[in-house]
């Protein structure tokens, strides 16, 4: 009897080991698939206990090099970069040079809302400021270039606040603009050069910086609008002047482990600040950092986007696991490639997506879906059947084919991961709405001709 516990406990054991030692195999196989069917492109980085399970390129680096990403590719990270500077700040309140409480006033006076709103709100998103990056003056002098900072500073300004500070949670690229200045006038130095100073130097990371453009090296990755296997469209990134401290932060996965490691040992700050950044404030964001659930374990860590780039980032510290998935195709649904890398690891089930296939349907059914459809961001989307498909174009854009599903009165495109979906009306059967998906989020329109 008890030789035959000890076999049937040795069999578990066993079987744990084996299942342990197949998560990277497992895990490796899931963004295989989803790179197969032109939905991923970039650098994974997955860590539990300390044990690297994966640490991979995939897809396509650049295609002036043809050649797939890898672990030591560059990224221009986005709104990552906001962790960067939380830590910079905290880093310099602990130097008694600032306190999160102090007003803007303090330091920037020149702006009309300045003794209302502290460092702290800007810290996370509650400051009510305008978003220049929403600006449409910007886009006429350009994003891509080097701009003057009276030009950023000039739309904060004659904006007025869209809340009162510390009430609601409302992401603006104008806080962490503002938050860099705040750093420049309490260091006496550049924003660039005092966050090499507190962090990057301290951290440790390598090929780390923030003029992407002028950084001379064959590891940057080429940012993509659009990136499968029927269409390719580079993306320029937005110049450093233009986003700042709020996501002009370039880095691989190896220096965004290196802010994973600091977080889970309480380095480069005091665990009293490490807790503070990372206790939620509003809305699940505290400053820096989006706190949530992943497997029902908490989750610290931040999501971005930008021109040709969207990424994500967690640290869940109950078994310092690190999640880290940079991707230069900003269609790639790294959300959904999040969910399965957290299946993985936690044994969940979870279900890969086939390969979309197109339907024929008699260009009487594609009439059904004709018409004019209005969307609350004031676009406005012109829907017609034409040579036995149905069209789409927006707003004086080029038209493009949205190709039926197997699924009824479902949609999509077959150049880019956008899907559509048509809603009927229950009593009368005609079309009244519209869905439109794409990188998870959906936006609804109404039928209006």
């Amino acid at each position: 009897m008890k030789k035959w516990l000890a076999a049937v406990c040795m069999m578990f054991v066993l079987a744990g080991t084996i299942h342990a030692q197949d998560k990277p195999r497992e895990l490796d196989s899931v963004v295989l698939h989803w790179t197969t069917l032109g939905k991923y492109s970039g650098t994974i980085l997955v860590v539990q206990k300390d044990k690297i399970l994966l640490h991979k390129g995939y897809g396509l680096k650049s295609h002036h090099q043809e050649k797939q990403p890898d672990e030591n590719t560059l990224y221009v990270t986005g709104g990552l970069t906001e962790m960067f500077t939380s830590a910079l700040v905290f880093r310099l309140q602990e130097e008694g040079k600032l306190s999160i409480k102090d007003t803007l006033s303090k330091y920037l006076p020149g702006f009309p809302f300045s003794d209302r709103v502290t460092i702290g709100h800007l810290l996370s998103h509650t400051s009510g400021i305008y978003d220049y990056m929403m600006d449409d003056s910007l886009y006429m002098m350009g994003t891509t270039t080097p701009r003057e900072r009276k030009d950023i500073t000039g739309i904060i300004k004659r904006m007025p606040l869209s809340s009162e500070p510390g009430k609601e949670y409302k992401p603006s690229t104008s806080d962490y603009y503002l938050l860099g200045m705040v750093v420049e006038k309490v260091t006496g130095t550049s924003y660039y050069e005092a966050m090499h100073k507190y962090i990057i130097t301290p951290l440790g990371m390598e090929n780390t910086g923030f003029n992407y453009g002028g950084f001379g090296s064959w590891d940057k990755s080429q940012g993509y609008s659009i990136l499968n296997y029927q269409r390719m469209l580079p993306a320029f990134p937005i110049d450093s002047t233009v986003s700042f401290a709020s996501g002009a932060l370039f880095t691989g996965t190896k220096g965004m482990q290196k802010l994973a490691q600091a977080m889970l040992g309480n380095k480069l700050l005091k665990k009293s600040s490490w807790q503070t950044m990372t206790t939620a404030q509003a809305d699940s964001f505290a400053y820096g950092f989006e706190v949530r659930e992943l497997a029902g374990r908490k989750a610290i860590g931040h999501t971005a986007e930008t021109y040709g780039y969207v990424h994500c980032f967690y640290v869940l510290p109950e078994d310092s696991t690190v999640i880290v998935i940079l991707s230069n195709d900003f269609e790639s649904e790294i959300f959904y490639i999040l969910d399965d890398i957290i299946a993985v690891l936690y044994n969940q089930s979870y279900t890969l997506p086939k390969q979309r296939s197109s339907v024929f349907l008699e260009e009487a059914r594609l009439k059904h879906y004709e018409g004019r459809y209005e969307f609350e961001n004031g676009m406005d989307l012109n829907v017609y059947a034409r040579d036995k498909l149905l069209w789409g174009k927006i707003n004086g854009g080029q038209e493009f084919t949205m190709l039926a599903d197997v699924i009824p009165e479902e949609f999509f495109m077959s150049s880019a991961d956008v899907e559509f979906r048509f809603v009927r009306d229950r009593k009368t059967n005609l079309v009244t709405h519209i869905i439109i998906r794409q990188n998870r989020k959906e936006i609804t329109g109404k039928k209006w001709q």
